[in-house]
């Protein structure tokens, strides 16, 4: 397979979610804010997603993960990378291992984080890569101590949707919810420009 290349050197990678695909909100709307901004954009798809205790299923999807993003970026040749990641897609970029060869400029946009795993945590941190983390605070996955801790280890910029669920939507107000994904979409083109 010959290198498509990538017109603006920029590629954005998205990671979905576990059942939140990136025809969502949440996903589809940092994609169009790339876009806008001239990347080229890969969408990853899990072949499956394991149980949560079985830790062989889940060595065996972050490699896949990896083949994928290693395969996306031998055809692309960016120069540039920004990862676009959910909740799920948030535990397979933290566990990408330093093997993949990266272009020079890589940034991550952390949606819904799922940084109540140390191992979430250490690995964002340990990529050290210019973040935005983005949650909602009425997320049960949400902790925010942790969040403040990462994003001030990265000096990454931060929106947390006070209202908002692990969707990023607040449960009967539409309104406030697409408030929250203007500021969403705001925070992602500010941070891609």
């Amino acid at each position: 397979m010959g290198k498509t290349g990538c017109v603006s050197g920029h590629l954005a990678i998205l990671l979905p979610g576990r059942g939140y695909g990136a025809l969502g909100p949440a996903l589809r709307l940092p994609r169009l804010a790339v876009e806008e901004s001239g990347a080229d954009v890969v969408e990853l798809q899990y072949p499956f997603v394991p149980a949560f205790d079985d830790p062989r299923a889940w060595v065996s999807l972050a490699g896949f993960v990896a083949e994928q993003i290693s395969a996306a970026l031998s055809q692309r040749g960016p120069s540039r990378v920004t990862f676009i990641a959910k909740s799920l897609g948030t535990v397979l970029l933290a566990s990408l291992p330093s093997e993949v060869p990266l272009p020079p400029s890589v940034n991550a946009i952390w949606l819904t984080p799922i940084l109540g795993q140390e191992s979430v945590r250490q690995g964002a941190i340990a990529k050290n890569w210019p973040s935005l983390l983005m949650a909602g605070g009425a997320d049960e996955l949400h902790e925010p101590e942790h969040h403040n801790a990462v994003a001030a280890a990265l000096g990454a910029a931060s929106l947390v949707l006070s209202r908002a669920n692990h969707l990023l939507e607040v449960p009967g107000d539409v309104l406030s919810t697409l408030d929250g994904f203007r500021a969403l979409t705001d925070k992602v083109l500010d941070f891609v420009h």
